[in-house]
């Protein structure tokens, strides 16, 4: 990998591939399963200890959760993740899509844009809801000093019990999507 700046936003998904080499698409051909640690609009990481060398082309296949049918690619790899240089990776592979059909990426597109977007409102969510803790922290403080305070404090209290039933779903939500 020449750079580490990113040129695409990953998606941290865990999504099993089915490997073949390029040439032997044949069905009796040698396939291998692998599973995915991000996704980006043009590539992904798969997640292997197996050799691979550099422009290597290969067939993947693969389904996301809000596609029905596989998706078909061609990829090389783009780059092999280091011990050293790249322990979170570590061992691994940066695929490159070379082909792919104009519908399922468009579909792809679709996929991931929805899931930033989910991605930035649960940033936002969680946002509001550490704010809100914050205030409920600064209430116990002006309740010393006066006494309406207490209200304020019992509401804002019952918003951070409801809240916080579902404040892990939106945690769980920030964490799985991620700019690597």
């Amino acid at each position: 990998m020449a750079s580490n700046k990113r040129l695409h936003r990953r998606l941290a998904l865990d999504v099993e591939v089915k490997w073949h080499r390029k040439k032997d698409k044949s069905s009796s051909s040698k396939a291998y399963l692998f599973r995915t640690k991000n996704f980006a609009q043009h590539g992904l990481f798969l997640k292997t200890d197996k050799k691979f060398k550099m422009g290597m082309e290969m067939v993947l296949e693969f389904t996301l959760p809000t596609v029905s049918h596989p998706i078909d690619v061609i990829g090389e790899v783009a780059w092999i993740a280091d011990k050293d240089k790249n322990p979170t990776y570590y061992p691994g592979i940066g695929v490159r899509f070379i082909k792919i059909d104009p519908d399922e990426k468009k579909e792809l597109g679709k996929f991931l844009s929805r899931k930033f977007r989910n991605y930035k409102d649960a940033q936002e969510l969680k946002k509001m809801y550490l704010t809100l803790i914050d205030m409920g922290a600064r209430l116990v403080e002006l309740g010393e000093r006066h006494p309406g305070a207490i209200y304020f404090k019992k509401a804002v209290d019952n918003a951070i019990k409801e809240i916080s039933e579902v404040a892990h779903l939106v945690d769980k939500e920030v964490s799985e999507i991620k700019n690597l």
